[in-house]
């Protein structure tokens, strides 16, 4: 099942991949995404037949999709966690002329094998936007760069979940774009400050529940005005969907709708020297999900 938000709240089922209907129209069911995620996959299955049997439906193309889970209380990431990506960031510590960049990014000494736990971070909240909604380029920060992820959702309260049942506590998945402002991460002790401004967190197109989706081996790839720059796989990934929800979840209780970005592989605009400019659109599709695209917006400074 897939699961939508619009723009004004209102959530809804996509059924024949070109229509949706809303929660509100089916008799008995939660009134939103977090609602149907959190009551478990029963009442799931039940929503799911409900909307394959309803007569009121909107075309797709008439709606406006807003983020599927606009405010969770909590949107975490992982870093370092695709074998390409690891790849590219050690052999640009190698070149001279990328000596001093690479010295400042203080993470970098927690992406090799020996680092001891996953080097996880958080996005703040505010920087959740739609699939189709565009990114601002800051005005004072010319590294602007994208990573195409796939996005885990929360289902049930998870609290010191062992690997093997860690799964359980996993809804759907859905597509993200970590965008990331490189001079921030860079220079700053902890990764959240660059990867949390406004706009920098775009998600969906919507929530493919977990009955319906392997994660194990998906490919993932971004596109920059047509060009192909991303082109990996989940199943690059160093640290797996069950073991980071186990970790995660030592540290805090995740709740329904909660997020976590599993990671990105090679291929991001900072290794490449092409990072993004204001006019360049992004298209990142994930099989089996679907694709957002976000158009780049240059910022205006408060005083034009």
């Amino acid at each position: 099942m897939k699961l939508a938000t619009y723009r004004d709240g209102t959530a809804g089922v996509v059924v024949d991949d070109d229509y949706v209907v809303r929660l509100a129209d089916l008799d008995g069911v939660p009134g939103d995404v977090t609602g149907v995620l959190a009551a478990g996959p029963d009442v799931a299955r039940d929503v799911s037949r409900k909307a394959a049997k309803a007569g009121s439906r909107t075309a797709l193309v008439q709606l406006d999709l807003g983020a599927p889970i606009p405010r969770p209380s909590k949107y975490l990431a992982i870093g370092f966690n695709f074998t390409s990506h690891l790849a590219e960031i050690q052999e640009a510590a190698k070149q001279p002329q990328k000596a001093e960049a690479m010295a400042r990014f203080s993470h970098l000494k927690q992406a090799f094998p020996d680092q001891t736990l996953p080097t996880f971070f958080n996005k703040q909240v505010n920087c959740i936007t739609g699939p189709y909604d565009p990114i601002l380029a800051p005005y004072d920060s010319s590294m602007l760069d994208f990573e195409g992820e796939l996005v885990v959702v929360i289902g049930r309260r998870v609290r010191r979940a062992d690997p093997a049942t860690a799964m359980a506590g996993v809804a759907g998945y859905m597509v993200g774009n970590d965008v990331s402002v490189r001079d921030w991460q860079q220079n700053t002790p902890t990764m959240w400050p660059g990867k949390s401004f406004d706009t920098h967190g775009p998600l969906g197109p919507w929530i493919v529940t977990a009955d319906e989706l392997s994660p194990a081996d998906l490919k993932i790839r971004t596109w920059v005005d047509g060009e192909l720059r991303q082109d990996g796989s989940t199943a690059e990934m160093v640290t797996g969907i069950a073991e980071m929800i186990s970790a995660l979840s030592k540290v805090c209780t995740l709740e329904p709708g909660d997020l976590v970005a599993t990671g990105t592989p090679g291929g991001v605009g900072l290794f490449s020297g092409r990072l993004l400019q204001p006019g360049q659109r992004v298209r990142i599709e994930i099989d089996g999900i679907g694709a957002i695209e976000n158009l780049v917006e240059a910022e205006t400074h408060p005083d034009a």
